[in-house]
């Protein structure tokens, strides 16, 4: 949750995410399904590679 308010900061928009969208490069599950199946570690991954991302695209901008 921490890693995605960094990327949104609709507290919202976070809690709709976690809960309903289906990520497609996680297989179509939503990140609450992969947390309480053990495989969190997919989702923080995902975060961190998408947080590294947008700091990089800010640093070359």
């Amino acid at each position: 949750m921490t890693l995605a308010e960094r990327l949104e900061p609709d507290r919202q928009a976070v809690w709709n995410w976690l809960f309903n969208t289906k990520i497609e490069s996680l297989d179509h599950h939503a990140a609450i399904e992969l947390a309480f199946t053990g495989q969190g570690e997919k989702v923080v991954t995902m975060l961190e590679t998408a947080l590294h991302d947008e700091t990089a695209g800010r640093a070359t901008a």
